[in-house]
């Protein structure tokens, strides 16, 4: 969140966010359970200051589940064949599947030292470090990759060329929170470049291209063209391993077949999951230790400021479960619209 918008914001209580939001989604037609957890996911992702994947996309998801895009009565499954797990999310919420996917991986792994699912036609998961984070919380590592519609290219790309597939990894700690690593391989999220498009602001050098393939700071033009990659080539590369694992083994339709739009929140997309035990694995002791070893010396190495991944969001999660979550006008303004749209008024008062 820049600092204009920290400025215009307002605190609002993380529980009574999350209860409207239940509610939100169950007149959407959802049940209790599923929206209480797409509603405690969302509510989660903004108190860990992931302000681009958090709120901002609920306006979106409400219109999906009312166009049907999203399936809102949606009867997903799970089924194993040749030692993989298959969970049909049946075009479900990606908050309320995508958690419940991770569960069922989780279970899993507790009898084997590692499981690996593939998670079909699942509604856009969003930040993926929430998922990977709840197995970490339970003391697994974690690593989910999704697929997405094209929204990044290289200079001179006439449009995008293929999606920035993120992909998220988190790991136990020991003394410390999880360890939580959460990329797209475009430079940045274009969920940035959606937000700063909103507020009128310009965007930096090097996050996008315009839809003649020209590196542009004018967030409108970058949201006709494309991201760019982080590291050039090296992002690009891990978008293709990501669409091999998440989009074409899931049997995921290319966006050019299913109309997919860039930035669109897709629906019915493909995901990759791997679970590993690390008290099977190897032994729990051991593998803390070794993490305890390696990152007591990046810290030290670091100085006073050395962090790792994760560590930051949950200490702003902790303050924010405190004093509020900080919410720009543009984001109440969209809420206040749901709230409208579904008959389920904004009621929730800021802390200040």
């Amino acid at each position: 969140m820049s600092a204009d918008q920290e400025t215009s914001s307002r605190a609002y209580p993380s529980d009574r966010l999350v209860d409207w939001l239940g509610r939100v989604f169950q007149s959407r037609g959802l049940d209790p359970q599923s929206a209480a957890t797409a509603a405690g996911t969302l509510v989660r992702t903004n108190a860990r200051g992931i302000e681009t994947h958090g709120l901002t996309r609920v306006l979106v998801y409400v219109q999906k589940l009312g166009s049907g895009e999203v399936n809102a009565m949606a009867a997903p499954r799970l089924d194993k064949r040749h030692g993989l797990l298959h969970y049909y999310a049946d075009g479900a919420l990606g908050q309320s599947a995508g958690m419940a996917a991770v569960d069922a991986a989780t279970a899993s792994v507790r009898t084997r030292a590692a499981v690996t699912m593939i998670v079909h036609e699942v509604g856009h998961l969003a930040a993926l470090g929430m998922f990977v984070l709840r197995a970490a919380e339970q003391g697994m590592i974690a690593l989910l990759a999704q697929s997405t519609p094209p929204v990044m290219g290289l200079i001179g790309s006439r449009g995008a060329a293929i999606g920035n597939n993120p992909l998220a990894f988190a790991s136990p700690v020991p003394d410390g929170p999880p360890l939580v690593f959460d990329i797209a391989a475009s430079g940045v999220a274009r969920g940035n470049v959606v937000m700063a498009a909103r507020a009128g602001r310009p965007i930096p050098e090097g996050w996008a291209i315009d839809e003649e393939g020209r590196p542009t700071t004018d967030a409108e033009a970058a949201l006709r063209g494309a991201m760019l990659p982080m590291a050039g080539h090296k992002g690009i590369g891990l978008a293709m391993m990501v669409e091999c694992l998440a989009g074409s083994l899931s049997g995921a339709k290319p966006a050019a077949m299913t109309g997919a739009k860039a930035g669109s929140a897709p629906s019915r997309v493909g995901a990759f999951l791997t679970v590993i035990n690390p008290e099977l694995a190897l032994g729990r002791e051991a593998y803390l230790d070794s993490v305890r070893g390696w990152i007591g010396h990046y810290k030290t190495v670091s100085g006073a400021d050395g962090r790792y991944p994760g560590e930051r969001a949950a200490q702003l999660e902790a303050e924010r479960r405190r004093s509020g979550i900080p919410l720009p006008p543009e984001t109440v303004s969209d809420l206040a619209r749901t709230g409208e749209i579904c008959s389920v008024p904004f009621d929730v008062e800021p802390i200040r």
